[in-house]
């Protein structure tokens, strides 16, 4: 896949985004991503999905993304998930998912977003990257944090997304939809 610029990605954002949904809505489900294949495969117990203003916050209970070197590269494989237009497509181990769940990036989502962060825990030790802009301010770093999984965090940008709010049942339909077995785990969504 050729390389998209993220800077494309917010002058194009229609391209990038379906015009027969909502911006914001499409970057809720593509948040998504990582925690629904783990679910599928029961890896993941429990998700949570939270909006709050222009915020997304998805966490689960999984395994958590390799800091490993993308390969062919000198770059983390979670960074690379979020800051290269279709990367997280390309490193899901079933393809299926892939066409099912990364219709759009979380690079994309990343894109549109004033800031994001990404938090994984592998072995015990949970790492974090912030973003702004879809950048990453730094490296991954250790931080504190006692649960198991992943989290990601986004905050929507009005000027891409827009200043419609989100419809979580459209969301969660969306997702039910997708013929994912997901019955182990329990999906809570919540909006404030």
């Amino acid at each position: 896949m050729a390389e998209v610029d993220l800077q494309t990605v917010r002058a194009r954002v229609g391209v990038h985004f379906d015009k027969g949904g909502s911006v914001r809505d499409q970057a809720l489900f593509a948040s998504l991503c990582l925690a629904l294949p783990y679910a599928h495969e029961g890896r993941v117990t429990k998700i949570d999905v939270v909006v709050s203003g222009d915020e997304i916050t998805v966490t689960d209970n999984g395994p958590g993304v390799s800091l490993g070197n993308a390969p062919g590269t000198d770059i983390p494989l979670a960074q690379k998930m979020m800051c290269e237009v279709g990367a997280c497509g390309e490193h899901k181990v079933d393809r299926a998912h892939s066409k099912l769940l990364c219709g759009i990036s979380l690079a994309e989502v990343n894109a549109i977003s004033n800031s994001a962060s990404f938090v994984t825990m592998i072995d015990g030790v949970a790492y974090a990257q912030k973003y702004s802009i879809g950048v990453p301010t730094a490296a991954f770093k250790k931080v504190d944090r006692s649960s198991p999984g992943t989290r990601l965090r986004f905050s929507l940008d009005k000027r891409w997304a827009g200043r419609k709010g989100f419809d979580i049942v459209a969301v969660e339909n969306q997702m039910r939809r997708l013929g994912l077995e997901l019955g182990a785990c329990d999906i809570t969504f919540s909006q404030s």
